[in-house]
């Protein structure tokens, strides 16, 4: 590994974990051997397991998860924790930044990916790209409002637009919001419930944005490749095909936010 590599991870890491610090989050660093948990393996197949002394442990594979069986396992009262550090996977290891809010309001999740845009822009000098969101609910909203079959979720979440012409004719509205360029999908849903609390929170995030100059993508069919995101999620890309900012609603009542830091990350 290079030596500039190294002095600037050192430096994201003074740099993020004091930003953190200084916005009241709870700085945290765990050890990377935990106590097995089957959940773990279940979202990330990769986790490493061994056994000592007939008890089996994991070698920690991902933040959010660590924080979460920690915070059920000590009912810990703080609701804002932040982490920079190590995470392994099929037997690599790399490092994962980023927060956890827990029990968060609207305005609360608001300000922390405020927080993490203006850290990028103002502390590296980068320009977002585009921002691409969505929530799982709205499809459950169609879903219910049309009484269509559940099957339909997985032609979305597959963007099947043949199989769900097929099934729901090219007239329908829900085909045609998925056919329709995603620029287009934010006025679309909005005509038909702007005054649900997924849209109105929407609508808040994309006007607290308006000053990053980024594009402001809803796109139904957009999911996060972790299971355990189940409400509101977002990626903000940098000008190329990797997110620098991930994030979304997990556990029902917890939020999280995550740095990239490799594969066209801040280093």
């Amino acid at each position: 590994m290079k030596n500039d590599l190294i002095i600037r991870r050192l430096k994201f890491a003074q740099d993020y974990t004091q930003l953190l610090a200084d916005e009241n989050y709870q700085l945290v660093d765990m050890n990377m051997v935990e106590p097995f948990n089957i959940d773990d393996k279940r979202h990330h197949s990769s986790t490493i397991i061994f056994e000592r002394n007939e008890q089996l442990f994991s070698i920690r594979s991902d933040w959010t998860r660590s924080l979460l069986n920690y915070s059920e396992d000590y009912h810990l009262s703080q609701r804002f924790f932040g982490y920079f550090g190590p995470v392994v996977r099929n037997y690599k290891t790399f490092h994962q930044a980023g927060v956890e809010l827990y029990r968060p309001t609207d305005e609360e999740i608001l300000a922390s990916i405020d927080m993490h845009l203006s850290f990028v822009t103002e502390g590296y000098g980068e320009k977002f790209h585009s921002i691409v969101v969505n929530d799982d609910t709205l499809l459950d909203l169609y879903i219910d409002k049309y009484d269509l079959d559940s099957g339909i979720r997985n032609l979305v979440h597959e963007k099947n637009l043949s199989e769900l012409r097929k099934q729901l004719g090219q007239t329908h509205p829900l085909y045609k919001l998925l056919s329709a360029k995603v620029s287009d999908q934010m006025d679309l849903v909005n005509a038909e419930f702007g005054d649900s609390d997924i849209m109105r929170f929407i609508d808040r995030l994309k006007q607290a944005l308006e000053g990053y100059g980024m594009k402001f993508i809803l796109d139904l069919s957009f999911r996060s490749p972790q299971s355990y995101y189940n409400g509101f999620y977002f990626q903000a890309f940098l000008d190329h095909d990797y997110p620098l900012l991930s994030g979304g609603e997990y556990n029902s009542s917890a939020f999280g936010i995550a740095v990239n830091l490799s594969n066209g990350g801040l280093l």
